[in-house]
């Protein structure tokens, strides 16, 4: 289907323009037909296939030739030179719920808690669905996952219970009677979060899982193993990039992408304002959703969205988050009766303020601000509440003077690139093997599971912990970003000297100096 791609400010302004029109008498007008239980702003469809152009969108419960309407029920071609489009919904939604292994981890990958579903044998299946983005819990600030309730709680999945990436082919879960399976299959390693906690109301299905810092850190590395981007999300820089660089709401017409488990589409938003008709039956509730995005494929007879895309980011065409991903189903549309399947995705200002998160912005943009901070743990954190209760106490403790706050700032100013030069940089990861990083994160870690998070590491096969320093600066000073490099010039002798000789944290900060009085960075 051919279609335009027209400027978001462009599409703003129709939209406001059809609005003015709705409000100014002609929306209780259409409500006061008998049979009319919604009217909006959206796009006119002729048959199966979603136009460019902006019209009065009327939805009624059931769809009847003009014919057999009496003059009250009829529904008027157009009001003040605006055509009207009547729909009717003809199904029940249907919840959308690449299987590779993705590291770093990134949006629009596959994800599932592994809870096995269905007691006949030949239903069993996990349910799985669409890591859409990254956030930051407000409360907190502890980096999450995003994605919908339905995806994160299937199968009586609990809070605290763990999410992986990716799935299990269903293929591979045994034909056996589900009482002599367990309820849930396990893959260690491949689990990257642990439920925080979902919503579902008439405006939201939400749920948000705090990344697992042990799981995602292959090898030691210092960071969660993961990227604030969505997988393959940009083709020819449309968006520009993988990144999300701010969030505004949608308005009809306009452009938007997805990446989920079935791969990436490009399609329309019909209308910003739509009702379902039907109920979602969930956690022994009904759910009838208010103020949804209903999004169009751009090909016709295809859908923007299967089974397995539950959760993914809606995009849309200048890389701004505008949805998340949920349902969706089939609609009556056109003059003769041609269906058209529409998805569903919920506003993504009500899914911020739901889940209490911000997403991770690239940054630039009017709306999107400066790209929010992660605060992910200095070190892999186990998951056990004895092991955080211990890193909490130890954070607490170097925040508690001066001198260890400006030390926690300053590693963290700079933490994400040292990871990623660890990561990437050949150099740099032999300097940081050598030196003994990785057995040194190690001890930390059993440090805190024996309830001794005083005790500063040493370099397995001898040296000090002030030479290992010395070794990784020198080859971080060499491959870093001038900021980097800077920073180590600039506070080297001070971290060097902190360390030299101390056995434990609290003798490090003793010989801290007063921190400077500016940030240092």
């Amino acid at each position: 289907m051919a279609h335009t791609i027209r400027p978001y400010d462009e599409l703003v302004a129709a939209n406001d323009a059809i609005r003015r029109v709705l409000d100014n008498g002609a929306k209780a007008t259409l409500l006061a037909i008998p049979g009319v239980r919604h009217v909006s702003v959206g796009l006119r469809a002729l048959m199966n296939t979603v136009t460019d152009e902006l019209c009065i969108r009327v939805y009624v419960m059931t769809k009847t030739p003009a014919e057999e309407l009496s003059a009250e029920e009829l529904i008027p071609a157009e009001i003040e030179g605006i055509r009207t489009d009547v729909s009717a919904m003809v199904g029940e939604l249907e919840l959308m719920v690449n299987s590779k292994r993705v590291r770093p981890l990134k949006g629009g990958t596959e994800i599932s808690n592994l809870i096995i579903n269905g007691t006949a044998v030949e239903k069993q299946g996990l349910d799985d669905g669409t890591l859409g983005f990254f956030a930051t819990q407000n409360s907190t600030g502890d980096p999450v996952l995003v994605t919908n309730r339905h995806v994160l709680l299937a199968g009586e999945a609990e809070k605290g219970e763990p999410i992986f990436q990716p799935s299990l082919p269903n293929s591979e879960i045994p034909a056996f009677p589900l009482s002599e399976l367990p309820k849930r299959y396990t893959k260690t390693d491949d689990v990257i979060a642990h439920i925080i906690d979902g919503w579902m109301t008439e405006k939201v299905d939400v749920g948000i899982a705090k990344l697992d810092v042990s799981s995602c850190c292959r090898w030691c590395c210092c960071c969660l193993d993961f990227d604030n981007e969505i997988l393959g999300l940009s083709v020819a820089g449309a968006p520009p990039d993988n990144a999300i660089h701010g969030r505004r709401p949608a308005v009809a017409g306009l452009t938007v992408y997805k990446v989920g488990i079935n791969g990436r589409t490009v399609g329309k938003v019909l209308d910003a304002d739509m009702n379902t008709r039907f109920t979602v039956h969930y956690d022994g509730a009904d759910h009838h959703f208010l103020g949804q995005i209903g999004i169009v494929d751009l090909e016709d007879d295809e859908r923007f969205s299967r089974h397995g895309d539950s959760g993914s980011a809606i995009i849309d065409q200048d890389g701004y988050i505008v949805g998340l991903l949920f349902a969706g189903e089939t609609l009556d549309s056109g003059d003769i009766f041609h269906p058209i399947f529409v998805t569903y995705a919920n506003q993504i200002a009500d899914v911020l303020e739901a889940a209490d998160i911000t997403p991770n912005y690239k940054g630039g943009g009017t709306t999107a601000g400066a790209q929010v901070a992660l605060q992910p743990a200095l070190f892999p954190m186990p998951l056990s509440p004895r092991a955080a209760e211990l890193y909490a106490t130890t954070r607490s403790r170097v925040e508690s003077d001066p001198a260890g706050r400006w030390l926690w700032a300053l590693v963290e100013t700079h933490r994400m690139e040292i990871v990623r030069l660890v990561n990437t940089n050949r150099r740099v990861s032999v300097v940081w093997h050598r030196a003994g990083g990785p057995a040194m994160v190690a001890a930390v870690l059993n440090n805190l599971r024996d309830g001794d998070p005083d005790t500063l590491p040493v370099p397995p096969g001898g040296g000090t912990l002030e030479e290992a320093m010395a070794r990784v600066g020198k080859a971080l000073a060499t491959h870093g970003s001038p900021a980097l490099r800077a920073a180590l010039a600039r506070h080297s002798d001070t971290l060097l000297g902190a360390a030299r000789g101390a056995a434990t944290l609290t003798e490090l900060l003793d010989r801290l100096p007063p921190p400077p009085a500016d940030d240092g960075a």
